[in-house]
Order: structure tokens, then sequence, then C-alpha cells
């Protein structure tokens, strides 16, 4: 059965969020062009701890794209 969730979100999801029981604070958020926002989060679980950047993209007020640096 289909999601409509591209594999990527799926794999990262299990692995690096919601598998490893992630936590996000949000520290920031800043406009960095028309469509495009650039959120600083700090993570906190069993896998990945630190703060850094997701960059969003949007397109018709959807998320177009997300980089996670």
């Amino acid at each position: 059965m289909s999601t409509g969730i591209p594999c990527e979100c799926l794999r990262w999801n299990g692995t690096d969020n919601i598998g490893v029981q992630a936590n996000f604070a949000l520290k920031g958020v800043e406009k960095s062009s028309e469509d495009t926002y650039v959120v600083t989060l700090t993570v906190s679980g069993n896998g990945y701890n630190g703060t850094g950047p997701m960059t969003f993209v949007l397109k018709d007020g959807l998320i177009a794209s997300l980089r996670i640096s």
C-alpha cells in the first residue's frame, strides 16, 4: 500500500527519527528567500543529538523539499 511519502522519508523516519525516539526543540526560524525557510532545531534521543538546520522550500504553500544539514 502506498502512503504517498517518498521512500527516503520513510527510511529516515525509521532510522533517525521515530525509530530512535528523537525529540525536536525549535531554536529559530529564518526566512532566507520568498519560499525558503531555515529552521534550527536541537535534536535529542537515542540517535543523533545536537543542533542543526533544516531547510524547507515551499511551493504553492506546501513543502516541495526538505534538506537536513
